[in-house]
């Protein structure tokens, strides 16, 4: 990049509340998206249950691919301190949650071997969202200089490339997230240099909150439809190789549109920071770690929630309006009592060579 291709940016350090306030949506519509997939709500009898359920599922990859626009579009760069913090993070509730399952007897085969493979948070982690988003995070040296370097021509020319690859050739010939095309951890960096672009080089357009809620809305309302007509019609889809839900994944095309667009909305907001909202932000990948962990889903929606049942009754849209927001806060809860009693003291202990190590790598 040369001085007159683009301004030097430095990575945004104070706080925005209408960031946080979207870490939180993010976190609530991947909850919502669970409540309809592991709680096999979408299977639902009721045709208006079903629809409602579709939505909420169709919204999940959407609150994913956002959730990591907002770390590029703070340009963040590496810090040690993070990425222990999320490997700490991540090792505990693997571990911890394997254990409280085959101590209070909640599952039965909960062996030593899965309890040895809960340790190994990255090689063998129950969560594949950590797995890419801390090697994405530990690779930030490389890739938050590179990207900050960039001028808006080159800028736009990678994601071109990229979006071309990993985006619109994967959607026009149904090729499912798993082939050997695509990379979840590949995709991860696009949109961290997507991100950045937004950041980077705002136009009218960008800014315009109420197009962003129009296409928002439609890409949503296109995803939801597809899947349920896909349903219906799973045979043109097999033909292909693919499932009727397929416009829900995160790299299709109608998938990139909505999240971009409910990225720029909530990035033009004026919302004003708070301590609760700072609170309840920062917890937000905690609430993850909890209700998402692998041995805990099916006691969670089939168990405990019983979704299957509430899904055949016609209240059903009101337990979809408070199931999420109630396991948020309740997860919440229990991180901020996990953070403040184990994980402060103990990154005070680890702040020296955590620090050491960012002096080595900006060197």
């Amino acid at each position: 990049m040369t001085a007159l291709a683009a301004p030097a940016l430095s990575p945004v350090k104070k706080r925005e509340g209408n960031i946080e306030l979207l870490r939180i949506v993010c976190m609530l519509m991947i909850i919502a998206h669970h409540l309809a997939y592991h709680g096999v709500a979408m299977h639902a009898p009721l045709r208006t249950n079903k629809v409602l359920a579709t939505v909420l599922f169709s919204g999940g990859m959407t609150g994913v691919n956002s959730f990591v626009l907002i770390t590029g579009y703070f340009l963040a760069p590496f810090r040690a301190k993070r990425l222990v913090s999320i490997l700490l993070q991540t090792l505990f509730y693997s571990v911890g949650l394997t254990l409280l399952c085959r101590w209070t007897g909640w599952r039965q085969d909960v062996t030593d071997d899965a309890v040895l493979r809960s340790a190994f948070v990255l090689a063998r982690s129950p969560y594949w969202f950590v797995t890419m988003y801390a090697a994405m995070t530990a690779l930030l040296p490389l890739l938050q200089p590179a990207v900050q370097r960039l001028g808006k021509r080159a800028h736009a020319w990678v994601l071109a490339v990229a979006a071309l690859y990993l985006c619109v050739i994967p959607t026009l010939t149904f090729q499912d997230p798993a082939s050997p095309y695509f990379h979840q951890l590949i995709w991860f960096f696009f949109l961290y240099v997507l991100g950045a672009f937004f950041r980077k080089y705002p136009s009218r357009v960008t800014r315009c909150i109420p197009l962003h809620a129009a296409v928002f809305a439609l890409s949503l309302a296109f995803i939801a439809l597809s899947c349920l007509w896909g349903e219906e019609h799973a045979e043109l889809f097999q033909r292909v190789g693919s499932r009727h839900n397929f416009f829900a994944d995160k790299n299709t095309i109608p998938q990139l549109i909505c999240s971009c667009a409910l990225f720029l909305f909530f990035a033009n907001l004026r919302v004003s920071s708070s301590a609760l909202l700072t609170v309840l932000s920062g917890a937000s990948f905690g609430v993850y770690l909890i209700h998402d962990h692998s041995l805990m889903r099916d006691m969670i929606w089939r168990t405990w929630l019983q979704i299957w049942t509430l899904c055949q009754r016609g209240t059903f849209w009101l337990w979809a309006l408070l199931i999420p927001p109630g396991i948020y806060l309740a997860c919440a809860l229990a991180d901020c009592l996990r953070k403040y009693v184990l994980e402060t003291p103990l990154m005070k202990l680890l702040s020296p060579a955590c620090q050491w190590l960012d002096e080595k790598l900006s060197a």
